[in-house]
């Protein structure tokens, strides 16, 4: 069995804060555009390593 450790409160609060800090950013992230400038939409190549695209922001 895994031992228990006996962290001080603060130290579990502020974890949990930042827990929930980290949960309202990756909301805001799926709400906003990936760009603040209007920008077309984008590939990369066949080749690439490790694909990935973006659709077109309206900024």
């Amino acid at each position: 069995m895994a031992a228990s450790y006996d962290f001080p409160q603060d130290l579990a609060d502020a974890q949990d804060e930042l827990r929930q800090v980290r949960s309202d950013l990756q909301t805001l992230y799926q709400r906003v555009p990936w760009s603040a400038e209007p920008l077309d939409a984008w590939e990369t190549h066949d080749n690439a390593w490790r694909q990935a695209s973006r659709p077109a922001s309206p900024g």
